[in-house]
């Protein structure tokens, strides 16, 4: 797959004692989750690849928007 640029957010959250970290864009909904950030972050472009091998056509929407800049956030609560 050729690379493509991707507005991430990503949040962190504890749930039961154990932290988690949330990755999420906003104009696909796709999101996925890890133990750490890294983890997150390959988790969240594995559910990428494949929403965008069942819908090839939502490519558009990264294309469209490539001149963008591109932000990850992290926040803390």
């Amino acid at each position: 797959m050729e690379n493509l640029s991707v507005n991430i957010s990503v949040r962190e959250e504890k749930t039961g004692g154990k932290r988690v970290f949330i990755v999420n864009n906003e104009e696909t909904g796709v999101a996925d989750f890890g133990d750490t950030l890294d983890e997150a972050i390959e988790n969240f472009k594995k559910s990428l690849r494949l929403f965008l091998e069942a819908y090839p056509e939502k490519k558009e929407i990264f294309i469209e928007g490539a001149k963008e800049p591109i932000f990850i956030s992290r926040i803390l609560i």
